[in-house]
């Protein structure tokens, strides 16, 4: 065993509390703006863990393999018949071999503690990033996160035209809920809502919270007649569910939606005024709406069939 193998454990676990430590500080340090490139050296770092990992596991099995033929060389030892003055150099080779074999136990638990401190680290910094991309009151994605779904479907969308349809879902009178049942309960029905989108859409499908009170939804691989569809099927369950807002005290919720999708030299800023566009006709001719946009030139949104 050279002295590689028996320093590398203790440098490993030091690169990997390194690692982790350095993301966590600056993760929550930093301000908004540094997000994308902490977000380049989580990927970076989740890399030479992976990479560590790897190595790791190779030098277990190496020292596996070698305490294998150490062992096979001491039963040869023992199993040489010696006299006289080589009966001392047996023993002080099988003394020697007992060693060896002991130092390779103890870099075996070396390894294997260092091991698992990699996979910590890269499940810690996995759960950082969720955490950072993740409204905590709703419990599905935050803007920030939206943003940049946004950003790809759109990319993808130019590049190879994959179709998405974005839904844009604001909550009717919801600051008659807070008045009424108290800032407490709103926030209860903005966290109930979240759970609720989530039970019926796709895994596929993107959920995020756009703003206070309002909640946006990508529906991916979709053309405009189906995501309304599916945006007029959210409407209708959400109208038809019953929300504990307090204690004894239910309320029902109603949305107001909006739905576009892109087209010609449509960015994402445009898709969501666009949708937006759709959503505030829904407020305007009596809530509980779902409004498609449309390109025309009396009124630049359609409704659709609504309760």
């Amino acid at each position: 065993m050279n002295s590689l193998q028996y320093v590398l454990p203790f440098v490993l676990t030091s690169v990997v509390i390194g690692l982790g430590a350095g993301y966590y500080m600056g993760w929550t340090r930093r301000s908004l703006r540094d997000r994308e490139e902490l977000s380049k050296q989580r990927n970076a770092s989740v890399k030479v863990l992976s990479n560590l990992l790897s190595t790791t596991e190779e030098l277990t099995a190496d020292v596996d393999t070698h305490n294998m033929e150490i062992r096979q060389v001491g039963q040869d030892v023992v199993d040489t018949v010696v006299e006289g003055e080589m009966t001392s150099v047996q023993q002080r080779l099988l003394k020697q071999i007992a060693s060896v074999l002991e130092s390779n136990r103890k870099l075996e638990d070396d390894l294997t503690y260092a091991r698992y401190r990699m996979e910590e680290q890269a499940q810690e910094i996995d759960r950082t990033r969720k955490e950072a991309r993740t409204d905590a009151l709703s419990g599905v994605a935050n803007r920030k996160a939206f943003d940049e779904k946004l950003e790809m479907c759109v990319r993808d969308w130019r590049k190879h035209a994959s179709p998405f349809v974005l839904v844009l879902a604001d909550i009717d009178h919801f600051k008659w809920i807070n008045d009424t049942h108290g800032h407490q309960a709103g926030d209860h029905v903005v966290g109930k809502l979240g759970e609720f989108l989530k039970t019926f859409l796709r895994e596929i499908d993107f959920i995020a919270r756009y703003g206070g009170d309002e909640f946006a939804i990508l529906i991916t691989g979709c053309e405009l007649k189906r995501g309304a569809d599916i945006a007029e099927r959210i409407r209708a369950r959400v109208a038809a569910a019953v929300f504990n807002v307090a204690a004894g005290q239910r309320a029902s919720v109603t949305f107001s939606i909006g739905v576009a999708t892109p087209e010609g030299e449509d960015d994402a800023n445009r898709l969501i005024e666009k949708a937006d566009h759709a959503m505030y006709r829904s407020k305007n001719v009596g809530r509980n709406k779902v409004h498609v946009y449309e390109e025309t030139a009396e009124d630049n949104a359609y409704m659709l069939a609504s309760g």
